[in-house]
C-alpha cells in the first residue's frame, strides 16, 4: 500500500492536519512572561502573521537532520520512507552527489499527513503528529526538524471469520478453517491491525484455493470496529474447478522442447494448480540454461475460461560464456580465474564447465566438469570432474590429480545434500627430516586416496554476500579407503553452524564448528591435505593462516585431528556503502582426534571495515591475541564476509 496515497481500511479513518502544528509554530516565536497580562486580540493576529511569515521565510533553506520523538513503534528510517524529506550532509552532498532536499512548509504539512496516514494503515487511528522544534540557521541556509509523535492505542484484531458458499464449506470444514486462520494468517486474536498484513492475508485465502483448483476464487471481506478492537470477516467465493489446457513453449532456440517438457509437474486435464506451476517454474530455471522463465496461465475471469491453457515463455542464456577475476589479498596475493561453459550439449540440458585459477595458495588448479542436472530425478544431478591441482598451505606443498563423481540432491530450496566418489593420486613435497610421514627422507611422497565425501547444507541465510538474518548449518564426513581402497584408513565429520540476526541497524553473526578424524592405522597417518588448520581471514584471525595448532620443528603448522571453532561478528553501518564491525575468534586444533582441550583455546579480538561492492564486500579487519603472550598485530585484506 501506498501510504501517500491510501487511506486506513478501517472505515476509512480521515487524516486531518492536527491543531497542534499551529500551537507549536507559536511557541517558537512567542516567549513566556512570568506576568499575566490582558489577552489582545491585535497581538494574536500579529503574532499570527509573524508566525507564518517566519516560517515561510526559511523556505528553500537546506534540510540537514529530521529527528523524531515519541515514536515507539516505528524507527526512524521507516518513518522517513514515507515522506519526501531527506537528511543530508557532506557525504551525501560531496561524494554521492545527490542533491540536498529543500524545505517548504507545505511539504511539512504534506509529509506528516503522510506519516500520519501510514501510523493509520499500521491501526495507529488516533496518532497525532506536530511540529515539536523547527532550529534555523540563516548564515549556513539551513534547518533541522524534529517532529514530535502521539501515537496512542493500536486497533487489535478481536477475532477472525471466514465464511464460504455452501458448494464448499463442506470440503472445508470449520475445523480446517481455523487451522488455517490460527497457523497461516498474519493477522490473528490479540495481533495489531494492519492495511499490508490484511492485503497479504487475503492473498494467502486466494493462493489456498488456487492450489485446490478454484482458479478464480475471490475474497472480499468486512471490518467492524469497536472501541479500540476489530472483527475481521473473510467472505470467499471459491467458483468452479479449474482445470489445465493446453501447454505451448516459446523463447527456446539451442534447448530442444521435449526437455522443458520433462520439467512440467502437471499433466493435461490436472487440476489447476499454483504450487504445481511454481514447481514447472522452478524445475526448468534448476537446469541453469535459463535468464527467464515465465510459467503463465492463460486464464480470463470474464468468461471463466476452463480448461486454461498454460503458457511458457522462456530466455536461453548464452550457449558458451565465461568469466575472468583478478584480484589481491593478504593471503593469496594476486589471484585470477577464468571460468567458461558451454550449455546444451547436443539440445540436451547437460553443460561443460572450465575452470582454471593461479594463487600463491594455488598455483595451478585446473578442472573440467561435466554436469547432468535432473538425471532420472527432477531433484537429483549427476557430474563428472577430473582436475588437476597445486597447492602451497603455509603447513603442506602438495600437487594432486583427481577424478570426482558427485551426486547432489535438492531436497527444498532451503536443504541440498551431495555424496561424492573420489580418486586422488597426491604428491608432497616434504621438508627435512619431516617426522610424520612414513619415511622422513624422501623429499617426495607419494600416495593414493580413495573414498566417499558427504555433505548436508541447510541455508535460508539472506542476502547471499553479506547476510543479515537466517541460519546455516552445514554437517559433512569423508570415509577414506577400507572398502574403496587407499594408502590409508581413516573417517573425519565436521559441523558449522552460523546465525544471523539484526537489532535495528547493527547485524549479529555467529559462528560455531567442531570437527574430528579418526584413522584405524597402526600409525594413525592423515594426509596433510586432510587434516584440520586453524587461524587467518576466515578463522581465527588474530593469527595468520594455519598457524594455530601443533607445529613441525621447523615452526611450519603440522594440522591436527580435531578442531573447534567459535566467532561473533558485529556489523553496522557507517555511511554510504560503508561498514564498521567488531568480532572476537576463539580457536584451536589439537592433534589427538575427537580430543578438545577448552582450557587451550586462543582468544583474539579486532575490528574491520566493509566496502559492499557488486561482487562482494572488500574486507579489512584487524586482530590482536588476547591473553597470549605474543600479541603480533594481523592485518586481512580479502573480499567476502568472513562468515
Amino acid at each position: 500500500m501506498n501510504p501517500g496515497k491510501q487511506k486506513s481500511l478501517i472505515f476509512g479513518y480521515k487524516n486531518k492536519f492536527s491543531t497542534k502544528l499551529f500551537v507549536n509554530i507559536l511557541n517558537i516565536h512567542t516567549k513566556k512572561h512570568t506576568e499575566r497580562r490582558p489577552f489582545s486580540p491585535a497581538l494574536f493576529f500579529v503574532l499570527l502573521f509573524l508566525s507564518a511569515f517566519s516560517l515561510d521565510a526559511q523556505d528553500n533553506y537546506e534540510i540537514r537532520k529530521i529527528t523524531f520523538k515519541g515514536n515507539n513503534a516505528f524507527d526512524k528510517p521507516v518513518l522517513l520512507e514515507q515522506t519526501s524529506m531527506r537528511e543530508s550532509d557532506f557525504w551525501t552532498k560531496r561524494i554521492q552527489k545527490i542533491e540536498p532536499a529543500i524545505y517548504s512548509h507545505q511539504f511539512l504539512e504534506d509529509d506528516m499527513n503522510r506519516i500520519k496516514t501510514f501510523y493509520q494503515s499500521e491501526g495507529f487511528l488516533h496518532t497525532e503528529i506536530s511540529l515539536d522544534t523547527l532550529i534555523v540557521d540563516n548564515k549556513k541556509k539551513r534547518v533541522n526538524i524534529r517532529l514530535a509523535i502521539v501515537e496512542n492505542r493500536a486497533v487489535k484484531v478481536d477475532s477472525i471469520i471466514m465464511s464460504l458458499t455452501d458448494s464448499v464449506s463442506t470440503r472445508f470444514n470449520e475445523r480446517r478453517r481455523q487451522l488455517f486462520i490460527s497457523r497461516a494468517l498474519n493477522l490473528k486474536k490479540g495481533k495489531r491491525f494492519s492495511d499490508n498484513l490484511l492485503y497479504e492475508d487475503i492473498s494467502k485465502i486466494n493462493t489456498l484455493f488456487v492450489n485446490r483448483g478454484y482458479f478464480y476464487a475471490k475474497t472480499d471481506f468486512d471490518l467492524e470496529l469497536e472501541n479500540d478492537s476489530v472483527l475481521i470477516h473473510y467472505q470467499v467465493t471459491p467458483n468452479s474447478r479449474v482445470h489445465i489446457g493446453n501447454t505451448t513453449i516459446t523463447g527456446n532456440k539451442y534447448i530442444k522442447e521435449k526437455y522443458i517438457r520433462r520439467q512440467l509437474n502437471y499433466a493435461q486435464g490436472d487440476v489447476i494448480s499454483q504450487t504445481n506451476l511454481n514447481k514447472t517454474r522452478s524445475n526448468i530455471y534448476n537446469l541453469q540454461l535459463f535468464r527467464i522463465v515465465s510459467v503463465s496461465p492463460q486464464a480470463d475471469r470474464n468468461t471463466a475460461l476452463n480448461p486454461i491453457p498454460i503458457h511458457i515463455q522462456i530466455e536461453e542464456m548464452p550457449r558458451i560464456s565465461s568469466k575472468l577475476g583478478i584480484g589481491w589479498g593478504t593471503e593469496d596475493s594476486f589471484r585470477a580465474s577464468a571460468d567458461v561453459t558451454y550449455r546444451a550439449v547436443a539440445g540436451g540440458t547437460s553443460r561443460l564447465n572450465l575452470y582454471a585459477k593461479h594463487s600463491k595458495l594455488t598455483p595451478i588448479h585446473v578442472s573440467l566438469s561435466w554436469i547432468q542436472p535432473q538425471l532420472y530425478f527432477k531433484k537429483l544431478s549427476v557430474s563428472v570432474n577430473p582436475y588437476i591441482k597445486w597447492e602451497k598451505e603455509p603447513g603442506y606443498n602438495t600437487q594432486t590429480i583427481g577424478l570426482n563423481f558427485p551426486l547432489s540432491y535438492t531436497f527444498s530450496d532451503k536443504l541440498k545434500g551431495a555424496l561424492t566418489y573420489y580418486f586422488e593420486r597426491v604428491q608432497q613435497n616434504t621438508e627435512d627430516s619431516d617426522a610424520e610421514i612414513p619415511n622422513p627422507e624422501d623429499n617426495k611422497f607419494l600416495y593414493n586416496k580413495s573414498g566417499l565425501y558427504g555433505s548436508v547444507v541447510y541455508n535460508n541465510a539472506s542476502p547471499v554476500f553479506s547476510p543479515e538474518k537466517g541460519e546455516m548449518i552445514t554437517a559433512g564426513g569423508k570415509l577414506n579407503g577400507y572398502l574403496f581402497g587407499s594408502d590409508f584408513n581413516y573417517m573425519k565429520v565436521w559441523i558449522e553452524a552460523r546465525k544471523y540476526f539484526k537489532v535495528k541497524n547493527l547485524v549479529i553473526g555467529l559462528r560455531g564448528m567442531f570437527g574430528g578424524i579418526y584413522s584405524s592405522d597402526d600409525n594413525g597417518f592423515i594426509p596433510v591435505d586432510d587434516r584440520f588448520y586453524s587461524g587467518g581471514s576466515n578463522s581465527n584471525r588474530g593469527w595468520a593462516r594455519s598457524q594455530l595448532g601443533p607445529k613441525r620443528e621447523s615452526g611450519t603448522p603440522l594440522g591436527g585431528k580435531s578442531l573447534l571453532e567459535a566467532n561473533v561478528e558485529l556489523r553496522h553501518p557507517l555511511f554510504w556503502r560503508v561498514e564498521l564491525a567488531g568480532f572476537m575468534d576463539i580457536a584451536n586444533v589439537w592433534g589427538d582426534p575427537f580430543h578438545y582441550r577448552f582450557r587451550e583455546l586462543a582468544v583474539a579480538a579486532g575490528g574491520g571495515i566493509r566496502i559492499t561492492t557488486p561482487i562482494g564486500p572488500i574486507r579489512l579487519d584487524v586482530g590482536v591475541p588476547l591473553w597470549n603472550e605474543k600479541k603480533n598485530v594481523q592485518f586481512f585484506l580479502s573480499v567476502g564476509q568472513a562468515f
